[in-house]
């Protein structure tokens, strides 16, 4: 084989390497590489940064400091209300927040979640405000009194999370009183996929004892890693309804 026909194979061989390479990186980047500066801001992801933002450098009514959260504009956050929430555990697919933006421990989380969802290059997730929507109860007279209903949809997301939630019990006096009633606490993260709930935790991590004060590093990280594995399940397309596993 003469010298001229070397090199035109040598260039053509190379040619094919470096389109097979170029393809190959196109596709991981697609594939793997979340795209959170390609994503637009939603009035969703606007509406949601103004309300944790909002409380920045304000103290509650026991003059305790809310943790400073700074969140992106194009952050993936939609809101939902109770009512549409229901269609996401029907038959939905994605991450449930349940949360409230004057909630320590929801401060403490909230970047920590986002991170972890972008970090994983998920789609939906939703958020939905709880601090309303739920029942209320004091005891008087030392029996229990329901003081405020919650909304039909609430009643209707405890039914499809029953068998995760604990009975809600609340103190007086030093002694413990059982509502009759399981409770969404906030913050509550829901893994849905086609309808069936996948992944649930409820809180931040178990070493943190003051919301007021936030996550260490090394709790940030610990937390991180629970949403890390919880979201898992959606990144894997092995099994489904259809083909089963």
């Amino acid at each position: 084989m003469d010298k001229k026909r070397i090199i035109a194979l040598v260039i053509g061989v190379a040619l094919v390497l470096a389109v097979g390479l170029k393809f190959y990186l196109d596709s991981r980047d697609e594939d793997e590489e979340p795209k959170v500066e390609e994503r637009l801001a939603t009035e969703s992801s606007k509406e949601f940064k103004k309300q944790y933002e909002s409380l920045n450098g304000t103290k509650n009514s026991d003059e305790k400091d809310y943790l400073t959260v700074s969140l992106k504009e194009n952050n993936p956050v939609q809101i939902k209300t109770d009512e549409e929430i229901l269609d996401v555990l029907e038959k939905g697919t994605g991450v449930i927040y349940f949360g409230f933006n004057s909630c320590p421990w929801c401060r403490s989380m909230v970047e920590t979640l986002i991170q972890s969802f972008d970090d994983n290059n998920l789609e939906n997730l939703y958020y939905v405000d709880v601090k309303d929507i739920r029942s209320s109860f004091e005891v008087k007279s030392k029996k229990v009194v329901n003081t405020k209903e919650g909304t039909e949809a609430y009643y209707g997301i405890l039914e499809y999370l029953d068998e995760y939630l604990s009975e809600y019990k609340i103190t007086s006096n030093k002694k413990e009183y059982d509502t009759k009633e399981k409770r969404l606490y906030a913050p509550t993260v829901v893994v849905v996929k086609d309808g069936e709930i996948v992944g649930f935790h409820e809180g931040t991590v178990s070493s943190q004892t003051d919301p007021w004060l936030g996550l260490n590093d090394d709790e940030k990280k610990e937390l991180k890693t629970i949403f890390d594995d919880l979201f898992k399940e959606l990144k894997d397309n092995s099994c489904d309804k259809e083909t089963g596993c």
